[in-house]
């Protein structure tokens, strides 16, 4: 669901700001300084950064990319989203870090998790050549072993490819990895510690609103099934009906044929047989009404929960909602 921007940056030398250790070339540092001169950062960047339980050299970068969290308008223009697909954020090389704001209480989570990716493409900018190639192997090697048991991975591998290009999936996979994904190799494991103070409270940000929209998924899957089996059910009773009412019909016939005819022993020896049919067949219309009832209401709770799903989907779509012609 998400498309993230990226680039790299190659950094030398070793300066000390506010406590942490931040690896920086010449350039980076004045850069830097110049950055964070007379800024104040938004008070919500700085929860979210406490939330997140971020290092001094995370939230270094959090601050030098003066992150923002952004209504539609203003961060449509700065991520500069022009498709369909749903950007929760973007770091714009030499500008700044921008998230979208999401208010719904159920999608707590959103915004800590944003803010962690984005942290880590800056983080992932910086590092030097030698960094570089030692982090690139190490999340290429954990992404290969993850992906089997994980398929979200791989569906994400797949739309990074595809939509930017096969040079920015380990990029993208350096953050997925380091702020949604539980339980990696030690040594990678290890190297996101520089990042975060404990990792799992942003992976437990990431699971808490993913299992919001998975719990109505799971629901809608489960709902359509029964649903399936349900109309299947009805479509054979109601075939069942077809053909005994017209075997009814026909025995009716002849029956009002005896009785027309004065057969009246044959006549009564026969109407006993045929009203247990009828009796059997208003039995079956009243099991089929019922299911018909249950499917209506199953139908319409199906249909309320994935109108939830829709409504959630929007409140993170920065995408402006489409109007109906008159």
């Amino acid at each position: 669901m998400r498309k993230r921007r990226f680039w790299i940056e190659l950094t030398i030398l070793v300066v000390i700001v506010g406590g942490g250790l931040l690896v920086l070339n010449k350039h980076q540092a004045v850069n830097d300084w110049f950055r964070l001169l007379d800024y104040h950062p938004d008070p919500n960047v700085v929860a979210i950064a406490d939330q997140d339980m971020l290092t001094p050299y995370a939230r270094h970068l959090v601050y030098v990319y003066h992150t923002q969290l952004e209504d539609a308008s203003t961060f449509n223009q700065n991520c500069k989203v022009t498709d369909q697909s749903i950007v929760l954020g973007c770091t714009v090389v030499n500008k700044g870090i921008y998230i979208y704001q999401v208010s719904d209480p159920q999608l707590n989570g959103i915004e800590q998790v944003t803010e962690a990716y984005e942290m880590l493409h800056a983080a992932y900018a910086r590092l030097s050549p030698t960094e570089l190639t030692k982090v690139n192997s190490m999340v290429v090697s954990a992404y290969t072993q993850l992906e089997a048991t994980n398929p979200t991975l791989k569906t994400e591998e797949q739309e990074y490819a595809s939509t930017e290009g096969p040079g920015a999936v380990v990029n993208e996979m350096h953050s997925t990895l380091g702020a949604e994904v539980a339980n990696l190799p030690p040594n990678l494991e290890n190297y996101y510690k520089q990042y975060f103070e404990d990792r799992s409270v942003i992976v437990d940000f990431a699971n808490q609103y993913q299992a919001v929209f998975n719990s109505r998924k799971t629901q809608v899957a489960a709902d359509d099934q029964q649903l399936s089996n349900l109309n299947q059910q009805i479509s054979t009773d109601q075939a069942t009906l077809n053909t005994e009412l017209s075997s009814l019909t026909s025995q009716q016939t002849e029956l009002n044929t005896l009785k027309s005819s004065g057969q009246f022993e044959s006549y009564n020896s026969q109407v006993p047989g045929f009203n247990a049919k009828v009796d059997a067949y208003n039995s079956l219309v009243a099991q089929v009404k019922d299911l018909v009832t249950n499917y209506n209401l199953l139908a319409d709770q199906r249909n309320s929960i994935a109108l939830e799903e829709n409504q959630l989907v929007k409140e993170i779509s920065s995408q402006p909602s489409t109007l109906s012609t008159q």
